[in-house]
């Protein structure tokens, strides 16, 4: 079995290893409370492996149940035995231990130099995104905030082709930073703002359009709503959001869209891909349901969403 460019898969297949709790060879598709405390992960873990491991046929599923074959055993043991067993560094089990400490938060844990790097490398991805956004929405002579913006490469692929709209990112201070450098580089004008998404302290601003892009699935549900509470302060009755996300749309997922999906889960501890009810639902509580559904890539899709 060639599995050389998925250590997602390897991971995945590592904690199943670790956590499995199979009876007769079955999986529920959902456990409680006390079965999650008792395997020492949270949900979204549990979840994002399963999504994995199906998602390459390493895991059956039957409409109820995840289902271990012998096929699947084999798969498994293939790659504990040959690369799991092989490898020299302690990878593995480090991750595993990241998911079992309640603190655990990706940008916690990073350097400010590592951090600068992230935000550089974030900067053409994120404009290579951009140009797919302005396909369908047209900014035009409006005011857009950007929560989480990083160095501004989303934005400064909208403002190429929107050039009087009037532009705000908010995010940390090293992001920040790096895309003043790049505003000057590319001779843009978004105004990069310093905040705290959970606390926002901006001008008593109305804005038409907030983008969140690849920033809700750092975050369990409780803090997505106390994020998009915030964001409320700033909606007017026309105010649109754009959420710009690797939406889930059922048990089998692409494999572009879900193979970082355990990553998340443990780096940004509580994180988790969603589904587009489940986005929904979430916005629900402030009162804005979906427009329309876009898809971006194979990885992203936008929702445009709208007042109730």
């Amino acid at each position: 079995m060639d599995y050389e460019n998925y250590m997602e898969l390897y991971e995945a297949v590592y904690f199943f290893n670790r956590i499995n709790c199979c009876v007769d060879d079955k999986l529920p598709q959902q456990l409680s409370e006390q079965e999650i405390k008792n395997l020492g992960i949270n949900e979204s873990t549990y979840t994002a492996i399963m999504r994995i491991l199906v998602v390459n046929n390493m895991l059956d599923y039957d409409g109820c149940s995840f289902v271990v074959t012998n096929e699947n055993k084999e798969k498994h043991q293939h790659i504990l035995d040959n690369v799991i067993n092989k490898n020299q560094d302690i990878h593995y089990p480090e991750m595993f231990n990241k998911a079992v400490n309640e603190g655990q938060f990706f940008f916690d844990n990073i350097s400010d130099s590592e951090y600068e790097i992230y935000s550089r490398c974030d900067f053409p991805m994120t404009f290579k995104t951009g140009k797919e956004v302005v396909k369908h929405v047209n900014l035009a002579n409006r005011k857009v905030l950007e929560l989480g913006g990083n160095s501004g490469g989303l934005g400064t692929a909208l403002l190429t082709e929107n050039k009087d709209c009037l532009y705000t990112v908010v995010d940390t201070k090293i992001p920040c930073i790096v895309g003043n450098e790049f505003n000057r580089l590319h001779e843009m004008n978004i105004t990069f703002i310093e905040n705290d998404i959970f606390d926002l302290m901006l001008s008593s601003e109305i804005y038409d359009y907030i983008i969140i892009m690849n920033l809700l699935h750092d975050f369990d549900d409780v803090k997505c709503l106390d994020i998009l509470r915030n964001c409320t302060k700033h909606c007017g009755s026309n105010t649109k959001f754009l959420i710009i996300e690797d939406v889930l749309t059922g048990e089998f997922e692409p494999k572009e869209v879900v193979m970082h999906g355990l990553r998340l889960s443990v780096e940004c501890r509580g994180g988790k891909q969603r589904t587009k009810e489940e986005l929904e639902s979430l916005f629900s509580r402030i009162n804005y349901g979906i427009e329309k559904t876009i898809n971006l890539s194979n990885v992203h899709t936008m929702l445009v969403m709208g007042s109730l």
